[in-house]
């Protein structure tokens, strides 16, 4: 759950610390009863103020419901918005997007009618947070726009803080991460210049998500920190709940599971103390992930089944379906308002007209004129409809043609990553028994398998690039690249080596800036002279079935690329006799979530399978391999490529 920040004009935002918070609440329930309405309300304000700063939503809504009935009863419109304002971002808080964006339109209605422009900027920003939350970039961005001119042109600079902020969020989410981190920079100075401590927390922890995403831990960790010193001293359950999930995700990452375990533990109690959704979902999945990597399935199970309940209850098509109603209605009803002053106004005519002509004829004439100028508008509307669906058609053809014109550049991207890929008559002229089972999640694949000879060397390489998809494809070119120049150019014929040489060239072009891309996987070099078989490996590990038993081979746990390790590669050899069959794979089939109760396929059942079956012909071994899985998956999505290759000595 990524933090916004929203200003509100009309508002002023109370900071409490732990030992006045009841005091003050208690002070002001006292005084409600011997004050004017207007101080009623500011109170109930303040109250409401109290407890969303300790992270109370519930708490703060029941006293803003109050103050917005008690502000409707008065007819005073401008405590109306502002409590209407402050219901939204409660709402928003909790992941009730529908609901909050129903009170973002109601308030900016009355914005409208009554030029509250502090207002009118509030509820810009608050839609345009609820639009990026659902991943509508352009309106997010129109908004945001429209409520960064009224600030500018008020000086105004708290709001000049939340606008950058927020702005900021919409490049995190895209991983633009130098601009969104200028932006943050931007508003975190603003607010520390107001001395505003609930903006330099969120900024602070938004800054830290940006190091988080370039794994930067150390300093992701020393703005986190930052900002949750602040969350405990303003006792904020809500914002401590928040917070120690980005921390416990950064553990994740970082591989340390029971301390993320740990964490999220607490920061899902927090989250439940504050009665926040969209908080105990992110919570749950982290969760749910961390009990993964400590082998507690059952865990991780039931926490991942608890995040996609919540998921479910905070949006959906039918919520997605009522916010896209609520902004046609506000729509409707500021033209149903001008119609309504036009209608006056025709009226006050008649009627003008009425007391002055009492010629029947002229009467007559008047109204046909009448009805001449709303057959003319009748007509302007009819016009102005028919130029607005072709328009919208114009536009879906434009968003079609642009589809197919992205989905025919990945299919030609296909066609190039293909032609890249071991040839199946070079390996055919190689190696006479085998089979090679390819299924990439995308139309193009992270996974690649590659060949090449060089005088007595047969070798193949079967391996798993950073990514999925487009950005997967991209390294796998790659990555077959410096394989084929460490070979061909170089003349590196020691696998290991190969494997040393490849991970240099990927640390000198692609982690300059501390990204670990590159690949895991096995490099197989068969000396066709003397069936001598040799490899190395990352992190993946060839297993030999003989006599139908599994050997289970060696591999280096670390990348080919930059990461925690970067010893030098080892080099392995094989004692196989004739009729052993090689296996080779990458890990997208074990990873595969399916089943009756939707767990991972996991590797050791892999080789049992590939075990059972090793006595059929290996093109029957593909199809077994291949139809196992489909079952397995059933109808769940295929979450990573998968690649299985056999070889039979």
């Amino acid at each position: 759950m990524i933090r916004f920040f929203l200003k509100n004009a009309y508002i002023i935002f109370f900071l409490v610390q732990t030992n006045i918070f009841c005091q003050s609440v208690d002070s002001i329930r006292v005084k409600l009863s011997q004050q004017k309405d207007t101080t009623k309300l500011i109170s109930l304000l303040k109250i409401g103020d109290i407890f969303y700063n300790s992270g109370q939503l519930d708490s703060a809504m029941v006293y803003l419901k109050d103050g917005l009935s008690k502000a409707n009863n008065l007819k005073n419109f401008k405590f109306r918005g502002a409590f209407l304002i402050k219901l939204g971002l409660m709402e928003r808080e909790k992941g009730v997007y529908n609901k909050a964006s129903e009170y973002y339109y109601k308030a900016l209605e009355i914005a409208d009618k009554n030029s509250f422009v502090g207002q009118k900027a509030s509820c810009y920003n608050g839609i345009a947070i609820i639009s990026a939350i659902q991943k509508d970039f352009k309106k997010a961005v129109e908004y945001y726009n429209k409520s960064l001119d009224i600030y500018k042109a008020t000086n105004n600079l708290s709001g000049l803080s939340s606008i950058y902020n927020n702005i900021g969020l919409l490049y995190l989410d895209q991983k633009n991460n130098s601009t969104g981190l200028k932006y943050f920079l931007k508003a975190l100075d603003i607010n520390k210049s107001l001395s505003n401590d609930f903006g330099i927390a969120v900024n602070s922890e938004n800054i830290g998500l940006i190091y988080d995403q370039l794994n930067d831990f150390n300093l992701a960790f020393i703005y986190f920190g930052k900002a949750l010193k602040i969350w405990y001293q303003r006792n904020d359950d809500n914002s401590i709940s928040i917070n120690q999930g980005y921390m416990g995700n950064s553990y994740i990452k970082q591989k340390k599971w029971q301390r993320a375990v740990d964490t999220l533990q607490k920061s899902l109690l927090f989250a439940k103390k504050a009665n926040s959704l969209p908080a105990q979902r992110d919570n749950s999945y982290y969760l749910s992930t961390a009990y993964e990597g400590l082998n507690d399935t059952k865990n991780s199970l039931e926490y991942f089944k608890f995040a996609k309940q919540l998921g479910d209850s905070i949006q959906n098509n039918e919520k997605t379906k009522e916010i896209t109603e609520i902004q046609l209605n506000y729509a409707f009803n500021k033209i149903k308002v001008q119609d309504s002053i036009k209608h006056q106004l025709e009226v006050q005519v008649k009627e003008n007209q009425l007391k002055t002509e009492k010629n029947y004829k002229y009467i007559v004439s008047s109204v046909l004129f009448l009805i001449l100028i709303l057959l003319f508008f009748v007509f302007k509307n009819y016009k102005e409809k028919t130029k607005a669906n072709s328009i919208i058609t114009e536009q879906k053809n434009i968003v079609e043609k642009k589809q197919k014109e992205i989905v025919d550049s990945i299919t030609y991207a296909r066609r190039i990553q293909s032609a890249l890929l071991a040839h199946k008559e070079f390996i055919n002229q190689n190696i006479n028994d085998h089979f090679v089972l390819f299924k990439p999640k995308d139309i193009v694949s992270g996974d690649f398998y590659w060949a090449t000879k060089k005088g007595d060397n047969f070798y193949l390489a079967v391996c798993d690039s950073t990514g999925h998809g487009v950005p997967g494809a991209f390294m796998s070119l790659l990555n077959i690249g410096f394989l084929s120049e460490a070979i061909s150019e170089k003349n590196i014929l020691a696998p290991n080596d190969i494997l040393n040489y490849v991970r240099e060239r990927l640390i000198s072009s692609v982690s300059k800036d501390g990204q670990q891309d590159g690949f895991d996987g096995i490099l197989l070099c068969i000396n066709q002279k003397t069936n001598a078989v040799s490899y190395a490996a990352s992190h993946n590990s060839p297993i030999v079935i003989s006599d139908s038993s599994i050997i289970q081979m060696g591999t280096d746990k670390m990348p080919v690329g930059k990461g925690v390790k970067e010893t030098p590669f080892k080099l392995f050899e094989m004692n196989v006799k004739p009729k052993d069959t090689i296996y080779l794979y990458t890990d997208g089939y074990a990873d595969q979530f399916g089943g009756i109760n939707g767990k991972k396929f996991l590797l050791k059942k892999l080789n049992e399978l590939i075990a059972s079956i090793s006595i059929e012909p290996l093109s029957k071994q593909k199809e077994i391999l291949d139809k196992r899985f489909e079952d397995w998956r059933g109808n769940l999505e295929q979450v990573d490529d998968v690649l299985v290759i056999g070889i039979r000595i």
